[in-house]
């Protein structure tokens, strides 16, 4: 653990050491990609306004987010499996508990009644101060998480092709064997184990078969958890389980749903990614998708010197994206939507979904999974 610890503070120093010859490196600018014909979106004409007007969306992100222009500069000494390295995973959340109505599948737990954490993140972790019309940013984290889906506007690393192609390259390599593939199968494994009691509810039910099966796997790489587990117990049925990892992996490409995207959505990938291979750069021809490609980067890292010490280049021009989303945009809140209700029992629901719902129970709270060392690959 002290070892990893000191290659990250060793890191941390040869930035701030070499932040001059770094700034000598030949780079180019990223690579954008909008659409022939860039959605149309509600803009406030200004602070003190409701009177909105519509702005190509193109427009908005050339004047507004303009950090996206600029080159990415990488440290010239981090060769590129390590720029994900520094990547500690240092969280705490205001978390309710729900109880769902019939028996589903809801994250990572199984049984009659699913108990699942409705997990919000807040700055400050309390939000009860907060008002009723604060902008929330809701950011959907990567594989190793158990969340199915959110709403989102930026993503990193978004691949147009299934897993199931990128998992051979990854193997081709002894660091993404035993780096990347291993560090996300064994992320997976080790945030199952902590939801066995769970999944054990219901004996004989194929995710429980499909548990066992996997808590005996011996340092599973990622597209062998995913043929034991992920298959069987992603989702709900009838699309879950599918026959073979592969199965799964082609029906969760983005590529067939990037055209769907009927919000303004920003994807941001590095060329030189060893797990996202293949990108959707043209968006799927729709006007609200923006793809952003950097000629380096590695997976999720985009590190380059800061003012005497390391930051990320992305940091910058997602903080300018979500401002025009959160305080400039106006989303059409008129569409037609189902009608959500409570019924008798206390259950949330949804017109046309009668199997669907949940209700608040107690439990819950501030939680702290503040990782360390242990955690240092979690973000993969």
């Amino acid at each position: 653990m002290g070892s990893i610890f000191s290659l990250v503070a060793g890191l941390g120093f040869m930035g701030a050491l070499f932040s001059i010859a770094s700034q000598a490196l030949p780079d180019r600018a990223p690579l954008i990609h909008f659409s022939p014909k860039p959605a149309l979106v509600n803009v406030k004409k200004g602070k003190d306004t409701d009177e909105t007007q519509q702005t190509s969306l193109r427009e908005l992100v050339e004047t507004r987010c303009q950090s996206l222009f600029t080159e990415f500069k990488p440290l010239w000494w981090l060769f590129k499996y390590v720029k994900d390295l520094p990547c500690i995973v240092r969280e705490t959340y205001a978390a309710s508990i729900a109880a769902t109505s019939k028996p589903s599948t809801v994250s990572l737990v199984t049984s009659p009644k699913t108990i699942m954490y409705r997990i919000t993140d807040f700055t400050p972790t309390e939000d009860s101060n907060l008002k009723e019309d604060t902008p929330i940013v809701v950011v959907k984290h990567g594989l190793t998480g158990g969340a199915r889906l959110f709403i989102f506007t930026c993503g990193f690393s978004l691949t147009s092709i299934p897993q199931a192609h990128t998992s051979p390259i990854l193997l081709k390599s002894f660091v993404g064997k035993h780096i990347y593939s291993k560090g996300m199968g064994g992320n997976l494994q080790n945030l199952l184990k902590r939801h066995v009691k769970s999944f054990e509810v219901v004996p004989g039910h194929m995710v429980s078969e499909a548990l066992a099966l996997t808590m005996a796997l011996k340092n599973p790489t990622l597209d062998q958890f995913d043929d034991t587990f992920t298959r069987v117990a992603g989702g709900s049925p009838p699309t879950f389980p599918f026959r073979t990892a592969e199965d799964y992996y082609q029906w969760g490409s983005s590529h067939h749903v990037v055209k769907d995207i009927r919000v303004p959505f920003l994807a941001i990938n590095a060329a030189d990614d060893p797990v996202v291979r293949h990108v959707p750069m043209d968006g799927g021809g729709n006007g609200y998708v923006v793809m952003e490609l950097t000629s380096s980067g590695g997976h999720l890292g985009w590190f380059q010197t800061g003012d005497g010490f390391i930051d990320r280049w992305t940091t910058k021009p997602v903080l300018e994206w979500l401002k025009l989303n959160a305080e400039d945009i106006v989303l059409d809140t008129n569409r037609p939507t189902r009608r959500l209700f409570v019924d008798d029992d206390g259950y949330l629901r949804e017109d046309g979904t009668p199997h669907l719902g949940c209700k608040e129970i107690d439990g819950g709270g501030v939680i702290d999974q503040s990782g360390g060392a242990e955690g240092i690959l979690q973000g993969l």
